[in-house]
């Protein structure tokens, strides 16, 4: 396959797997997204030359974004709705956000390059998606935030503008010029 066709597939399947996560948990099956992740990493973790590399960083990520959220959760930032959770009890961060956060490391191997733009680029997408991401989860009922929401929304753009700069580092460091040219 063509690594431009890889990477266009890649991404559609990387939207559709969050789309899934969200859908999913929205309609009762907490555990869609993961079987969406499944299927992602099983088509297009072949295509990849640097395979444990690509699982490392899709599993330090998912471990990185596990401990934030579950920290989040702890300390009252935003709450998460009680059908929104399938194994994992309260305070732990639910799967569905434990998959949004493989699915965004397991795309690491794509998205660094565009993180590594500029020193600006990974806290302004940072920011940007923890609006998005959160701001979708509230408004479809998975999480609350504690009133006033708007402080919900600062706390996690914060902390977001720390970790994706992170995320971009290390995969910056492991891909390199290993970008998806096979």
């Amino acid at each position: 396959m063509k690594p431009d066709l890889v990477l266009k597939l890649n991404t559609l399947v990387f939207i559709l797997t969050s789309m899934t996560c969200y859908q999913g948990t929205t309609h009762g099956y907490p555990w869609l997204g993961l079987v969406a992740l499944a299927i992602h990493y099983s088509l297009f973790l072949p295509a990849t030359t640097t395979k444990a590399k690509r699982v490392l960083v899709a599993i330090l990520t998912g471990l990185i974004g596990f401990i934030a959220d579950s920290t989040l959760i702890w300390l009252g930032v935003y709450s998460v709705s009680s059908g929104s959770r399938w194994l994992l009890p309260d305070p732990l961060c639910p799967e569905w956000i434990l998959v949004l956060w493989l699915n965004f490391g397991f795309m690491l191997y794509i998205f660094w390059q565009i993180l590594a733009k500029s020193r600006w680029t990974p806290p302004i997408i940072g920011i940007i998606f923890s609006f998005i991401i959160m701001g979708n989860a509230s408004h479809m009922g998975l999480i609350a935030f504690r009133a006033p929401s708007w402080h919900g929304y600062l706390i996690i753009a914060a902390c977001w503008s720390v970790l994706v700069p992170i995320f971009a580092l290390y995969s910056n460091r492991c891909f390199g010029e290993n970008h998806v040219r096979t």
